[in-house]
């Protein structure tokens, strides 16, 4: 009977391990040996019924013949169910193990008492007891001890285990693409004259722990989704091993390796070192490449079952897993590598992977210059439309915004969008034929169109801005951080942008550099330097701040003074002076400090003329060290504002013509208080009337 069997041969070995003189259910699944990857595997997976033994011998003989060109597998173990569950197990008279690469004719006095090849050089083996015993296949009993004795498959224990039918070949895609789309044909039965053993045979294998804690049946999904695996990795995983990060960051299926069980158990030890819990180790392991079982019915069930091994694996006296301290590294040998110096993200401005912040006071346009960033480097564009300040090209930005709801983010990024990259705003873009806009932008004109109709183009492209808005983001949480690390990994952003520090630092203390660094600013560095990603956060000046010649911007930034030797770039803004300027201060460690003054007009557009003033910085003054001021002629005074402010909610709107009763609907104000007002603009010369019931504000 060795080698390869024929179905009436195997039927003879099971019976052996399943016993002539027993009685129970028995269970055969199958994959279809077609399939040609590990997803189709998955999918092909067939539990198919229960056999009642020996009752139905015919029909599994049947069931052997059927599925000649299948993988096929069996359970050791007889139910007394009709389902292959733990709750149905029968007592046990058999032990077992999924060997692998050990040799079973190399076990000496555990010689198994029936072993065959399942593919090429992996074994399986069962030893036949004399007798049947309840419970030796729980954790911490004699198939668990005898599994870990022998180093085979540590997940190989379980009473629901399968095993290959013995004397088959193996229709594993790997083994088929090696072997021009035929199976694996390998030793198929080695032997089925072993010795039996009595259960006091295995007396002297060493012990291992039970799980303990964890109701291992009382788990199901509820009980998983309850459990938040960001911040359970973000506390283990400075514990784990390298490797086990390393396994845990991949996206998808790796490529070439050779044994994917053992790093699936690898994992799972990684984390029952590092303190996880039996949930907690189901929660992480579950959504990863290594979740063999994803896809099954009883996925959760084998998840759970593993877990509890790994957890009893775990020696009592384990001490607590650390990442190993880096040796020193003289400079004889750091010498003979070479050392990228940092490359700018935008020039002048913010290098790739840098972290600081925009800082200022009140009104400073912190907020818009945030944007602005963001945009810049999403669409490739000049940042403050400044052709100094370049972005070599156009990359991924994530904005995480926690001050300001959806609606006003929305509203500033059309502004600041439509300035800097008209041609891609989400909406499209409108223009007038013949005008400066149409033929600067090249945009395409219907035939139909004449000189001087609007006409809309939609956006050439998308922008790659993903948006985060009051979602709850606390930089500070270890959960979050987790979270901020598979993002970062997989949108392979450029850039962060995180609007503001107060509202996203947590239960953290401004005012101690310890707690900041430690909690906060510490953690986002570890993260822009692995996804070599820049991070630009949004922060306040203190109250007290103030504009007076000479003080240096950065001091007055809100918080300890530790918070500068975080910084790599920063952008720290005065409030605007009585001329609408705005100074501000650049500090980068990669170049010389440079001050400018920057100027923000009114933003509207005038659907008419097509004169825009959107978010269009006017950069005043440069230099590297001194602000040379330049200031121009104040605008006239007048005697009244009345109107002035309604005045400039009209520009916002493209300026007119509007009746009485549009103006009501878009402002929000009732027709008797709007029409005051606009009688005062027209009175101090904001506003003009041009018939009974239209006004409009004259250009500038």
């Amino acid at each position: 009977m060795k080698g390869q069997l024929t179905p009436e041969q195997q039927l003879q070995v099971l019976s052996r391990v399943w016993g002539n003189d027993r009685k129970g259910n028995v269970f055969l699944p199958y994959i279809n040996g077609w399939t040609r990857n590990k997803e189709e595997r998955r999918k092909n997976f067939h539990e198919g019924r229960a056999f009642r033994w020996p009752r139905e011998r015919e029909a599994i003989l049947q069931h052997l013949a059927n599925h000649a060109e299948d993988d096929l597998y069996f359970a050791p173990n007889l139910f007394d169910g009709k389902r292959r569950i733990e709750q149905n197990v029968a007592p046990e008279k058999v032990l077992y193990a999924d060997l692998d690469p050990v040799d079973p004719g190399a076990l000496g006095q555990l010689r198994p008492t029936i072993a065959w090849e399942s593919s090429p050089g992996h074994y399986q083996g069962v030893w036949i007891l004399d007798r049947e015993r309840t419970g030796a296949t729980w954790p911490g009993k004699e198939n668990h001890r005898l599994t870990v004795a022998l180093e085979a498959d540590p997940s190989g224990w379980d009473a629901t285990q399968l095993l290959r039918v013995p004397g088959r070949p193996n229709y594993k895609f790997e083994y088929k693409e090696k072997n021009n789309g035929k199976p694996a044909v390998g030793g198929g039965l080695l032997w089925v004259d072993g010795p039996r053993y009595v259960w006091s045979d295995f007396d002297d294998l060493p012990d291992v722990g039970a799980v303990v804690g964890d109701d291992v049946e009382m788990i199901d999904e509820s009980v998983i989704e309850g459990v938040d695996r960001h911040e359970v990795w973000a506390r283990v995983r400075l514990k784990v091993s390298a490797k086990c990060r390393e396994y845990l960051a991949l996206k998808s299926d790796p490529q070439g390796v050779a044994d994917r069980d053992q790093v699936l158990w690898q994992i799972e030890r990684d984390l029952a070192d590092a303190g996880c819990s039996l949930i907690e180790i189901v929660a992480i392991v579950r959504p990863s490449v290594w979740n063999k079982y994803k896809g099954r019915n009883d996925e959760l069930k084998r998840l759970k079952i593993e877990a509890a091994k790994a957890i009893n694996a775990k020696p009592d006296d384990l001490e607590e897993s650390v990442e190993q301290k880096p040796n020193i590294t003289w400079l004889s040998e750091v010498i003979k590598q070479p050392i990228p110096r940092p490359k700018w993200l935008i020039k002048d401005i913010w290098t790739r992977a840098g972290c600081g912040f925009i800082s200022g006071a009140p009104k400073s346009y912190k907020s818009w210059m945030g944007l602005d960033i963001a945009l810049s480097v999403a669409t490739g564009s000049n940042f403050l439309n400044q052709p100094q300040f370049k972005v070599s090209k156009p990359e991924a930005v994530l904005y995480l915004q926690e001050e300001d709801n959806l609606a006003l983010v929305m509203d500033r990024l059309a502004n600041i969008l439509e300035s800097k990259a008209p041609t891609r705003l989400y909406h499209g873009t409108m223009c007038i034929v013949g005008g400066d806009t149409q033929r600067d932008l090249k945009i395409s004109v219907p035939p139909s169109a004449r000189s001087g109709d609007v006409i809309w183009a939609p956006p050439v492209a998308s922008v790659p801005l993903a948006l985060h808005v009051q979602t709850g983001f606390i930089s500070s949480d270890p959960g979050w951080q987790a979270w901020l690390d598979e993002v970062l990994d997989e949108g392979k952003f450029a850039l962060v942008v995180i609007d503001t520090l107060s509202t996203t630092m947590g239960d953290t203390d401004m005012d101690k550099t310890g707690d900041m660094m430690g909690k906060v600013l510490k953690p986002l560095k570890q993260l822009a330097q692995k996804h070599d990603s820049a991070i630009c956060i949004i922060h306040h000046n203190k109250k007290a701040a103030t504009d007076e010649k000479g003080r240096r911007a950065g001091n007055d930034m809100l918080g300890a003074v530790g918070l500068h030797a975080w910084v790599d770039c920063a952008l720290y803004a005065r409030s605007k002076d009585s001329k609408g300027e705005v100074a501000i201060e650049r500090e980068a460690k990669l170049a010389q400090e440079m001050s400018m003054r920057v100027q923000i007009p009114l933003m509207f557009w005038n659907q008419q003329t097509g004169e825009r003033k959107l978010w269009d910085p006017e950069l005043i003054t440069e230099g590297l060290e001194t602000i040379q001021e330049v200031r121009e002629e104040p605008a006239p005074t007048r005697e009244g504002t009345g109107g002035k402010m309604l005045a400039s909610k009209i520009k916002g709107m493209g300026g007119g013509p509007f009746a009485l009763e549009e103006l009501a609907f878009r402002i929000g104000q009732p027709t008797g208080a709007l029409l005051k007002q606009l009688e005062a603009g027209v009175a101090n010369g904001f506003i003009t009337q041009i018939s009974d019931d239209e006004w409009v504000v004259p250009r500038s």
